[in-house]
């Protein structure tokens, strides 16, 4: 659980995943690098399904995977089809996360007038190269 309005705690969470051998061993469960998604080797999941406008959440270091046996001491999240609004930034800090995410929402979102936020899980995509994708969950808006 991270109280979304801390954006240390998610760099101090992944920190620590990184040192505690976390993020090498759920790699191992990613066996969808050819169907992939996201095309990713790592991502993180904010569960805002609930309302997005609540900013305390279960966050999630993830990947994505076909075989849901035997995760040992690691949950299954499902995440369901959405159509996504993807936003690509340089870099892999919390500022560029940040970035990301204040385009979709004080900007995109807001002038937008076909779409609106889905109730599901905003995704951040990391890369091996130098970018970040934040993922946002969207759905057409009712006419």
């Amino acid at each position: 659980w991270i109280p979304g309005t801390d954006n240390n705690a998610f760099g101090e969470f992944w920190k620590r995943c990184h040192q505690e051998g976390d993020i090498e061993k759920i790699k191992k469960f990613n066996t969808m690098k050819k169907s992939s998604q996201t095309k990713s080797a790592i991502l993180g999941l904010s569960c805002t399904e609930k309302d997005p406008s609540v900013r305390s959440f279960y966050f999630y270091i993830a990947v994505e995977t076909d075989e849901i046996s035997n995760q040992g001491e690691y949950e299954v999240y499902r995440v369901k089809p959405y159509e996504w609004a993807i936003f690509t930034c340089d870099g892999h800090d919390i500022n560029a996360l940040m970035e990301c995410e204040m385009h979709a929402w004080a900007e995109w979102l807001p002038n937008n007038s076909l779409y609106e936020h889905d109730n599901g899980p905003e995704l951040e995509v990391c890369f091996d190269e130098n970018k970040i994708e934040y993922g946002l969950p969207i759905r057409r808006k009712e006419q």
